[in-house]
């Protein structure tokens, strides 16, 4: 591909649409965006899942063939990220899923195929959609339900901290999403990912949430062999305390 991750879109840009096919394999990962939505991994949850697609993007840059990491690697360190940031002890499989999707795609793409890559980008934001119109019917369709479904069996158990994903979890979503997806076919025109800079639009985008906040002004850090600048020291009295300023009172008349 010999392209980098900052290269600008230009018609044709395979390692583009492999970088889109990378966050839309993110966003699908159920596993991941659960962890998120339900910050598992504190408040900075999603900046996490950005750091995840950051050294995932590290790996493999497009600058050749080849990426930097194996298939085995790639699924042990998305397991072990999993469940060093998140907490979560993967037993569905998952992460073998994730990291062979996305080491086709990129060596499909290091051959100048990115079908693949689109076709994952144009699933996940058909599903998005399709999520998105089933929390408004749920939103509308509230209090239609029996108290009595309330009381069944949760899926979900205590444990000693560690979320498990196991097999099987988050099948009925599935069909539930295919369903919708069937009975409100999506225009390719917006959802299909078929260019550049259709691609590069989906994979600039946060992973989770809103946009990303604005970065505060910082100063220029200290370059080497600059001198280290002087630190405020306080005054201090005879007793070794610090003195405190205090203000004139004006004489009364």
């Amino acid at each position: 591909m010999n392209v980098t991750n900052t290269t600008a879109p230009t018609p044709n840009n395979p390692y583009i649409d492999f970088q889109a096919g990378v966050t839309a394999a993110l966003r699908s990962w159920s596993a991941l965006r659960t962890a998120v939505e339900q910050s598992w991994g504190g408040t900075d949850s999603p900046s996490k899942a950005e750091d995840l697609r950051t050294n995932i993007f590290s790996f493999f840059d497009g600058t050749s063939p080849n990426p930097k990491m194996s298939q085995d690697e790639l699924e042990d360190n998305l397991m072990g990220y999993m469940e060093e940031e998140f907490g979560i002890v993967l037993e569905d499989g998952s992460e073998r899923e994730v990291a062979d999707l996305i080491w086709r795609m990129y060596e499909l793409c290091a051959r100048g195929d990115a079908t693949l890559a689109r076709s994952v980008v144009k699933n996940a934001m058909q599903a998005e959609e399709a999520l998105k119109q089933s929390n408004v019917k749920s939103v509308i369709q509230s209090g239609d339900g029996d108290d009595d479904d309330m009381d069944g069996d949760s899926d979900v158990e205590e444990g000693d901290g560690m979320n498990t994903i196991g097999e099987g979890e988050g099948e009925d979503a599935g069909q539930q999403q295919q369903q919708q997806q069937q009975q409100q076919p999506m225009q390719d025109a917006v959802h299909g990912a078929t260019n550049s800079n259709t691609a590069f639009a989906y994979a600039s985008g946060t992973l989770f949430g809103g946009p990303p906040k604005p970065q505060k002004e910082l100063p220029p850090p200290r370059q080497l062999g600059d001198p280290e600048p002087e630190k405020f020291q306080p005054e201090v009295d005879d007793d070794g305390f610090a003195v405190v300023a205090t203000k004139k009172k004006g004489k009364k008349r």
